[in-house]
């Protein structure tokens, strides 16, 4: 999965310890302009960065990013782990759900190897590495208190996607004085891959649009209404849009010219003007992020290129390119997060082939049991949430979703199950 490539994870945690520690050079008003300026004048690369609440975010263009990437990724896709965790936090309480297949077995630590010295890599791994750099000094030499970092690696290709790093700052001081290694930060810091938004929502629109004049309403209803609206909500909308567009009409549409805003996590604005067309005003498409793709929240007939009151503050569509959207990372999401993954990475499958140097010990090694692997999150758990100094929290549960056993501990005694002598664990009746 390329989300988990390892080549953007060493180039990444390579980029954090060469990142300066020195004096406030960012001073926390300036310091998404410091860091846009650096790029440029250092190694001649056009960011877009911004803070919001205790993330600072940076968006990057690196035309061939992607097909680099593909050069490291093997051919066969990854095999599915024996233990899933997915965590939740609400309500002061962390929730875990735990699916477990087939056998499986304790997984030994991993010991790194050493290696040769790293060749220079190529220009799209080497931008990506010189902007990670940028951001970890900035984030490291400021006085805005920050917590998180967040980089999105954007490849203009036609896959149109974004490879999407994200951490805590504090790892980083960590490496830097030795106190955690630079696997473990690689381990803790968050690579994925995703489609963007923007192209998902413009993609979205073009589709609904060329559809109009191809399928009948039904049909367009119901693949493009959102499952949180109603048909009779979003079919005079519809109308709207049919009676405008017709015939030729369509063809003449450039759907990469349309301004895009993503503004919400899940939510995308896509401004379609009519002058092209020979139309007046415009239309302005809200578009829902799915998993699959997106869906049509609302359409709005505009007059003018005024956009409605509750859009003004984003400026004139013509504008949009110039920001990006920065969802920010809060402290709960991110512990509940390294403690699933801190979990998944505990465990082996009962099918990958054991080292020779220790097969007479996996031949004594019994299978791992769920209760095992709830043993290991509450250890997880514990050191998690002591890393991060995390103590908003009542309980921990956790849940077998094929036998539906459920165990939950107070906070209090979370602690207790990093020792050897942990406590006797009961699920709730």
């Amino acid at each position: 999965m390329i989300g988990r490539n390892t080549q953007i994870a060493a180039a990444t945690a390579a980029a954090f310890l060469l990142a300066s520690c020195g004096p406030t050079s960012y001073p926390k008003e300036k310091l998404a302009g410091r860091l846009m300026a650096v790029c440029k004048q250092e190694y001649g690369l056009n960011v877009k960065a911004q803070v919001i609440g205790t993330t600072l975010g940076a968006q990057v263009v690196i035309p061939g990013l992607i097909d680099e990437l593909r050069k490291h990724v093997p051919s066969a896709l990854p095999a599915i782990p024996p233990v899933l965790v997915e965590g939740h936090y609400a309500e002061q309480v962390f929730d875990f759900r735990m699916f477990t297949r087939g056998v499986f077995f304790h997984a030994e630590p991993k010991i790194p190897e050493d290696s040769e010295r790293p060749r220079e890599p190529a220009a799209p791994l080497k931008k990506l590495q010189q902007v990670s750099t940028a951001v970890m000094r900035s984030s490291l030499s400021t006085d805005a208190p920050l917590e998180f970092y967040k980089l999105i690696a954007r490849d203009p290709g036609p896959d149109r996607l974004d490879v999407v790093l994200s951490g805590h700052i504090l790892d980083s001081k960590r490496v830097q004085f030795y106190m955690i290694s630079v696997g473990d930060l690689q381990g803790r810091n968050e690579i994925s891959l995703r489609r963007q938004p923007e192209e998902v929502a413009r993609s979205t629109v073009a589709g609904f649009i060329a559809d109009l004049s191809r399928r009948p309403l039904p049909q367009l209803l119901s693949r493009y209404t959102s499952p949180s609206k109603r048909f009779g909500e979003i079919l005079p909308m519809v109308l709207s849009v049919a009676a405008e567009l017709k015939g030729e009409q369509m063809m003449k549409m450039n759907p990469d010219e349309w301004p895009v805003r993503q503004i919400k996590k899940d939510a995308v604005l896509v401004w379609v003007p009519l002058a092209p067309v020979g139309g007046e005003g415009s239309f302005l498409f809200t578009v829902e992020l799915v998993e699959n793709g997106g869906t049509l929240l609302s359409i709005d007939k505009l007059k003018d290129s005024a956009l409605p009151p509750a859009y003004r503050s984003l400026g004139p569509p013509e504008r949009w390119a110039d920001s990006f959207y920065l969802e920010p990372i809060s402290l709960p999401e991110f512990v509940t997060e390294q403690i699933a993954k801190r979990v998944m990475s505990q465990y082996k499958s009962a099918d990958v082939p054991a080292d020779p140097k220790k097969k007479k010990k996996a031949d004594s090694e019994k299978p791992a049991t769920i209760q095992d692997v709830t043993k290991s999150l509450l250890g997880a758990a514990a050191y998690v949430t002591e890393s991060y100094s995390f103590k908003d929290f009542r309980e921990v549960t956790a849940v077998d979703t094929i036998n539906g056993t459920r165990w939950t501990v107070p906070a209090a005694q979370i602690p207790l199950y990093r020792r050897r002598d942990a406590p006797e664990l009961k699920p709730v009746p």
